[in-house]
């Protein structure tokens, strides 16, 4: 069974304790990232690298920045030049682009001379520079912007939904989100604005629902532009692992899809649910609740973040922790 590693800070330094918190990678990198794809990011004398489960270096730490690998190739940093390399640490794309974007569907979007196009894994220009923005592509669709105005191509470079947007999110669930003038609305992949209600505001579908304003009050759509939670919240964010959180005005909370308050709106502030556990703020300390609203872990905490695996990283006057779901320090 794999062992879970978790970054720690012992006098200024970051090393890597497991979930019983023994130390299982000394303490010295300047600055230490939680694992990812059996790599973590650390940094050394102020530059960054990637180190493997047992601690070994196998991306030199040389660079000024440099990003989790997508699609086998991650962006890395040098003053201000971008490129990209493979596993292996070859720098396959020359760091000379002035941004860069992962690859997505096999191309990454960059910028050079003040415009954005996309490149291949080769490093061949796949769609000229052309775009003031370029996001990566979503749904075989990448949202870009010429000028102030949004379209989207797709991986051909073909203008697929013309430039007439002022506003656009990449597609999800198969729509997307764009607007014109102050009026948002959705569109499917041909442009099409698939249901007449227009909003104030609104998020992108995500589990078959979308957090829009209507009348200034938000509530939550379904893919026919009915409402299926009605409007009547001062906010609310879309559904993630079957809840989503709720504003009142005064005080956070969560309902379910039904509409149904599970979480009381008695909370200064909310972050999100997982494993089991809402993370919620009370006079100014955060903490953990369940999904009766009963305390788990109390509200002690400067900064927390979510569950994984049992484990959750806070923070508690300035210093970093990690805790299991007994409350305990590990």
């Amino acid at each position: 069974m794999e062992v879970k590693l978790y970054p720690k800070e012992k006098n200024d330094k970051y090393g890597y304790i497991d979930e019983l918190g023994n130390l299982i990678i000394d303490y010295k990198f300047d600055f230490a990232d939680e694992f990812e794809n059996d790599m973590a990011l650390v940094e050394i004398d102020g530059l960054c690298g990637f180190i493997n489960r047992d601690g070994k270096v196998i991306i030199n730490p040389k660079y000024d920045d440099i990003n989790y690998f997508n699609e086998g190739v991650a962006v890395v940093e040098i003053h201000h030049k971008f490129g990209y390399i493979d596993e292996s640490g070859n720098e396959i794309i020359k760091l000379k682009y002035e941004e860069a974007k992962g690859f997505t569907q096999g191309l990454g979007s960059v910028k050079l001379l003040g415009k954005y196009g996309y490149i291949n894994k080769k490093g061949e220009v796949v769609i000229p520079f052309s775009y003031d923005d370029a996001s990566q592509f979503e749904e075989e669709l990448a949202l870009v912007r010429k000028g102030e105005k949004f379209g989207f191509i797709n991986c051909s470079g073909e203008v697929i939904v013309d430039f007439i947007y002022d506003f656009g999110s990449s597609f999800s669930d198969g729509l997307a989100v764009v607007a014109i003038d102050d009026k948002f609305f959705f569109i499917d992949k041909n442009g099409k604005k698939v249901f007449d209600k227009e909003f104030e505001f609104a998020n992108g579908f995500n589990e078959g629902l979308a957090a829009v304003s209507y009348n200034n009050f938000y509530g939550f759509i379904d893919k026919t532009g009915e409402f299926a939670i009605e409007n009547k919240y001062i906010w609310c964010d879309n559904f993630i692992s079957q809840y989503a959180a709720i504003f009142d005005g005064d005080k956070y909370g969560f309902i379910n899809k039904s509409g149904e308050i599970v979480i009381p709106c008695n909370y200064e502030n909310v972050f999100d649910f997982n494993e089991g556990l809402f993370s919620v703020q009370l006079n100014d300390k955060w903490g953990f609740v369940d999904e009766r609203n009963q305390v788990i872990i109390p509200f002690e905490y400067d900064e927390v973040e979510n569950f994984y695996d049992g484990v959750a990283k806070v923070i508690k006057d300035e210093s970093e922790m990690y805790l299991n779901k007994k409350g305990n320090i590990i």
